[in-house]
């Protein structure tokens, strides 16, 4: 025996009840996927996204007030339009002579209802059947705005087979853009970066297509910039260089310890050898005033034509005044 609270049931009975109240349960879950399932007439409200391309606004702008729709839908989508948590939004691109401006409203726009009216159903596709829209106007703030000009900078991690490297820095197109948003905006940007992207192993050039990371509130010129990287194989060499001064006001010399360095540089592979003669190793005099200890790094100069990278050992030199007596 099954003892429930204060009744005694067999198991039998029990199982009965049991079995019974399941298919209660299933006969209500199949009635709701039924009624559920059917068109109902119903008002449903929105806010209406219009993007206007209004030369020196705001891109986009949601209505202040609602749009009232009058249709049939299933009862799917009334509970999910109800009960979502969420502003119900659609979206149209009104023309520039649908939108007109509101007298006496700084930045106030409208567009009537009845001159977008195909466009309003089409956005609704197969979710809607509008029978008529309760609301005649929607109305709308596009907000003046300032525009900027700044570079696009690449976020690329490369790493490259052995004995190839990049030719040059990678090609951007455009490398810059034009930004559009509020002044309070646009003055933090300098720049704007493209979205991360990896290359492992590369021994060959590469071009593509990048997005640009988005700046709340901010609108770019061009959303996608083009990039290509011209990868080559190359050939490593090292030379000792004496060090040269150069911008050396007259009456002052110069010396430098160690006077020599090692220059270690690559260049293409199967291409003409540099002419090591022609290359020198620098000191700016400019450099040496500005150090705080006289401290300065060794510059490259000359016909460093085809040289795709170098360093130097070492890369900086202790600097200092030589008296001419020093030198007799």
């Amino acid at each position: 025996m099954i003892k429930l609270r204060i009744f005694n049931i067999s198991y039998e009975r029990g199982r009965q009840i049991l079995l019974f109240l399941f298919c209660l349960f299933l006969a209500f879950v199949i009635w709701s996927i039924h009624k559920l399932s059917e068109s109902y007439t119903v008002y449903l409200q929105y806010k209406v996204t219009a993007s206007a391309g209004l030369e020196g606004r705001s891109g986009e702008a949601d209505s202040e007030n609602y749009l009232i729709v009058r249709g049939k839908a299933t009862g799917f989508y009334i509970l999910q339009h109800r009960y979502s948590g969420t502003i119900n939004k659609i979206y149209i691109s009104p023309e520039r002579r649908e939108i007109r401006r509101r007298a006496g409203v700084t930045d106030g726009f409208y567009v009537l209802v009845k001159d977008v009216n195909d466009r309003l159903i089409q956005s609704f596709g197969n979710t809607l059947f509008v029978e008529s829209f309760a609301t005649d106007t929607l109305f709308y703030f596009f907000p003046g705005q300032t525009n900027k000009r700044v570079p696009v900078k690449p976020d690329f991690i490369i790493s490259y087979a052995p004995q190839y490297t990049l030719n040059s820095t990678p090609k951007l197109s455009p490398d810059s853009v034009t930004l559009y948003g509020e002044s309070t905006l646009l003055s933090k940007i300098d720049s704007v970066f493209t979205k991360q992207l990896k290359f492992q192993n590369l021994d060959k050039s590469v071009q593509g297509v990048v997005e640009l990371i988005p700046e709340k509130g901010v609108r770019f010129s061009s959303g996608d910039i083009s990039y290509s990287m011209d990868i080559v194989r190359y050939v490593e060499k090292s030379i000792q260089l004496p060090l040269s001064f150069v911008n050396v006001p007259d009456g002052i010399i110069l010396k430098s310890n160690p006077s020599e360095v090692t220059l270690y540089f690559r260049e293409k592979f199967g291409e003409a050898p540099n002419d090591a003669a022609s290359v020198t190793m620098e000191v700016d005099y400019h450099d040496f005033e500005t150090s705080i200890n006289g401290v300065v790094k060794v510059l490259l100069s000359g016909n460093n034509k085809g040289v795709l990278s170098w360093r130097a050992d070492p890369p900086f030199v202790e600097v200092s005044v030589a008296s001419v007596d020093t030198l007799k």
